[in-house]
Formats: C-alpha cells, structure tokens, sequence
C-alpha cells in the first residue's frame, strides 16, 4: 500500500521482529527488492481503520512466527497509542481487516459457513475492573448498527452463565473461558439484560489456557431476522455453542446491508483500564489467523477435516 514506504517499514519492523530471530530484512526483502505486499490485505478486504503499519501483515516464509498450515498465517498486533483513526477521542483502537461489500457472501436469512485457525501469541487475562473488552472477530453490518455477533474477552467473573435463561444461553462444552460470544445488536434490540447474560450467549475457551496454540474455529449461521435463526460454533472440532433465535435486529435489517466479517484485534472499551491503572501502559498484543475461508457447507472451511482429507492449504 502506498503509505507504507520502505524506511518506515525498515524501522517499525525492527521492533516488530524483537520477539522472534528472525531478521528485518528477511520479512521485508522479497528477490532483494522490499515486499510491502506482505501489508497488504488479503483479496477482498480493507484495513478498516487500521493503517499503522504493525497493525496488520502477513508472515513471511523465511521467519519463525506461527503458521496453522502453509506458508503464511495473518498477524495482527495493537500497541498502546494506537487508536481508531476515525475515532482517537474514543476509548478504543483496533487491528482489522475488513471484508469488503463487493466479496462479501453473507446475507440475512442464508445459510453460511465460516472456519479459520487462530491463535494467541500474547494477550493475557483481565479482570473485571481493567478489562480492555478485545473483540477478536465480528459481524457486523455497520452505519451506527451493533455488531451481529462477536467474540469477546471478557474480565474474570464476568458474565453469570449459570443464571442465564437456558433458551438464551448455550454451552454444550465448557463451563469456563473468558473468551464468549455475544449477540450485540438483538440483545440491545430486545433488552435483554441480566436475565439473558447481556447477550452473552456461550463461552468458547480461555485465552490464557491457549495461549501458544492454534486454536480451529468452525462457525454456522443464519443472520435470520426471526426465531428460524440459528449459531453454532465448534471449537477444535467440538460443539461450543448450539444457539436458535434471532440474531438481526429488524433495525439492522432496515438498512439493507448485509452482515460483513471482520477480524484481528479490537479494543472496544478502555474506559476501564485508565480508570483502573491511571496511565499504565496497555500490553502490547498479538494474534495470528490462518485459512479463514467461507462455505456452503462444513467441508468447505473447517481446518481440522480439510487437513484430514489433505486439502490444500490457503496462503
């Protein structure tokens, strides 16, 4: 991308690569020449509001950074200072890419499939009182809209599972993990509130225990307006959320957009911190993703039976 030069690039990766041996030069040299396609983002998305240059980047074949299959994974990393360009006075800053209108397949009332690896290089666990409420993943329509559904880390203690409606809230396989799914835009659409865990629907696994890991991530849904809706999510090829009901607000429907993925880092609220830590500064957080694909049908996108049956690999 243009605004990416080459000396800025040399300098910011430097820091970048502290943590791994690999090189500045490696990642960035590509047949001797700097390769500032690895800032680019993948066909079909936008780096939504996310320009700073380690906020988003491919892996390159010649370093040591996580890699679920292939050749390259995604990182995504959000330093203290970022913010969202668009909104700096705002408590949040994000590390995103964005799927575009054009490419995007998802549509309300139709089936789709989702699936892709991820993993957790170095965000720790929060508690209630300084949690910086990271989204690591959401669909959302936009314009002022809630997201549809996003995953969400929440602070220890939060999100009360065991008193939610059972029609609402659904853990097929855990009990525990700080990392939830949270159907925003009907939660608020329909006032849920503590009866229905704030939308807080199912928790997925705990950030801290998969730390180091890659975790596969397998996703089902609907975006349907009405109780023929439906969200099921696997994790590691287990059943972690068996959810039916409504998950488009009639609102959202209105606008006639149609759900559009988003994926990285998300810091959606550090009201808490700076009241909690004063100016501490915000650890310095990093993820990778790898074969995020979108299907018809399970085949198509989850990892685990993809590697299975030997499918090539998305790089």
């Amino acid at each position: 991308m243009q605004f990416f030069k080459t000396a800025t690039a040399l300098i910011v990766l430097a820091a970048l690569c502290a943590c791994h041996p690999v090189s500045p030069f490696e990642i960035i040299k590509k047949d001797g020449n700097p390769d500032n396609s690895l800032f680019t983002a993948p066909k079909g998305y936008d780096r939504a509001f996310s320009p700073e240059a380690h906020n988003f980047r491919h892996t390159n074949v010649n370093s040591s950074e996580p890699v679920r299959r292939g050749k390259v994974s995604e990182r995504f990393e959000l330093r203290d200072g970022d913010c969202d360009r668009a909104a700096c006075s705002q408590p949040r800053a994000r590390a995103e890419i964005q799927i575009s209108q054009k490419a995007n397949p998802a549509e309300v009332g139709k089936d789709i499939w989702y699936g892709w690896s991820f993993y957790n290089e170095s965000v720790p666990a929060f508690t209630r009182k300084d949690s910086l409420r990271l989204v690591f993943g959401q669909w959302t329509m936009g314009g002022g809209q809630r997201p549809v559904f996003r995953f969400i880390q929440l602070g220890e203690g939060e999100g009360d599972f065991g008193s939610c409606d059972p029609s609402i809230c659904s853990e097929p396989n855990t009990r525990q993990g700080d990392l939830v799914v949270q159907l925003e835009d009907i939660a608020r659409s329909n006032g849920w509130g503590t009866a229905e865990n704030e939308g807080y629907i199912c928790r997925l696994f705990d950030m801290t225990q998969q730390r180091g890991k890659w975790v596969d991530l397998t996703v089902n849904t609907n975006f349907a307006m009405g109780n023929d809706g439906y969200l099921r999510i696997w994790v590691n090829g287990a059943l972690a959320c068996d959810y039916s009901g409504p998950l488009v607000s009639p609102a959202s429907a209105a606008t006639g957009v149609q759900p559009r993925h988003r994926r990285g880092i998300y810091s959606s609220w550090d009201k808490r911190w700076r009241e909690t830590t004063g100016d501490a500064a915000k650890p310095r957080l990093i993820v990778y993703y790898d074969e995020f694909r979108t299907g018809t049908a399970r085949d198509d996108v989850d990892v685990l039976i993809r590697l299975a049956e030997s499918a090539p690999a998305l790089d």
